[in-house]
């Protein structure tokens, strides 16, 4: 887990990081962050966002390794950040901009690695929370809707793995719309209409053909696709790597607590088993709670792990609707060159990338 003057190191120097706040709080490229910035009473914000010589933000970062009373002061601060727009505390001889936000920056493992529950705590109005992922470096907002879901996590016997929710498509499929987007940006196409994108798309036929627009808002939920729809820095560096390599980072960076738990289900190589065991021996390890994102939904999230598993990786082979299944490979027992190369040969993707492939030459998309 990263410290939290990792956290500020990378803010400084990572272009992919500030590319996503460049994104997320629409500033424009030439802005500028000024870092331990001194404010009244010896307040220091980490970092004063400077755009078109007004203050934009003031960013309070934390590392992963932290407990629940240094996140409460961390709110803390972004309160006093709120306060000193509000009463236009004077701070370098300028303006802070009407679209002024107190900003909550922290990688992901604050989610994933702590027991507290982010949700349930009062934030500034001015708030925009973003987690950065500590392998891609995607930035995404937490937004409020999301914010509610986790809310209900300690309401309704649920309890979470992952913050990541993905939507009903297979690995390849955000792949192949990376890929487009990448396609359009080298056109110079720099805003795009989702609803046209989509109906090009399905010329494609690929699996999950009518689920293009879940795409679309599952990857922007990761910070690789920002609000015109096109590619952020980060999901630029993901659609240029071949599909093993990009399959091999969606697993590490968001998959992996899904696919643990699954595999953790199965008692050999080989098993006859239903969806709903399954979800039974995922829930028994959790206290008899549901498992957010996997085992609610009558099983459809454990479908739609499965089919990934199967097609995208080759984890996992069994027939449609079929409870025999059978393990080829578990990859907690591999290093990352033997994963991805055990994903290059056992995916399905491959013929459907060069579909797709195909089709740009032939300029019908």
């Amino acid at each position: 887990m990263l410290l939290e003057a990792e956290v500020q190191d990378r803010v400084k120097n990572d272009e992919t990081i500030r590319n996503g706040l460049l994104n997320i709080c629409d500033l424009s490229p030439n802005f500028s962050l000024k870092s331990e910035d001194e404010y009244i009473n010896g307040i220091t914000a980490d970092f004063t966002i400077i755009d078109n010589n007004k203050i934009k933000g003031i960013i309070e970062c934390k590392g992963g390794q932290i407990n629940v009373t240094d996140y409460v002061r961390g709110i803390g601060q972004l309160f006093q950040y709120e306060y000193f727009k509000e009463t236009n505390i004077p701070h370098l001889s300028l303006e802070y901009d009407n679209d002024f936000k107190s900003i909550f920056l922290f990688p992901s493992t604050v989610l994933s690695q702590n027991t507290f529950n982010v949700a349930r705590f009062k934030y500034p109005k001015t708030v925009k929370i973003l987690e950065f992922n500590e392998i891609s470096n995607a930035i995404r907002h937490i937004t409020e809707t999301e914010l509610n879901v986790l809310a209900q996590v300690e309401n309704n016997n649920l309890v979470s793995i992952s913050q990541y929710y993905f939507r009903d498509n297979r690995v390849f499929e955000y792949h192949i719309l990376l890929l487009y987007l990448l396609y359009l940006s080298h056109k110079g196409i720099v805003q795009n209409d989702r609803p046209k994108l989509t109906s090009k798309l399905l010329k494609l036929n690929v699996i999950n053909n009518g689920n293009w627009r879940n795409a679309f808002i599952t990857l922007s939920g990761l910070g690789l696709i920002d609000n015109k729809n096109s590619l952020t820095l980060a999901g630029r560096q993901m659609a240029i790597l071949p599909y093993s390599e990009f399959a091999y980072i969606m697993y590490n960076a968001y998959m992996k607590p899904y696919f643990d738990e699954i595999l953790k289900s199965f008692s050999g190589e080989f098993e006859i088993i239903s969806n709903q065991e399954i979800s039974n021996r995922i829930k028994k390890r959790h206290l008899n709670r549901d498992v957010l994102y996997l085992t609610q939904s009558n099983n459809r999230y454990i479908s739609s792990w499965l089919n990934i598993m199967r097609d995208d990786y080759g984890i996992i082979k069994f027939d449609a609707r079929s409870p025999k299944r059978r393990i080829i490979y578990n990859p907690n027992d591999l290093n990352k060159n033997a994963f991805i190369e055990k994903i290059d040969k056992n995916s399905i993707a491959k013929e459907y990338i060069i579909n797709f492939q195909n089709l740009l030459q032939r300029n019908e998309l």
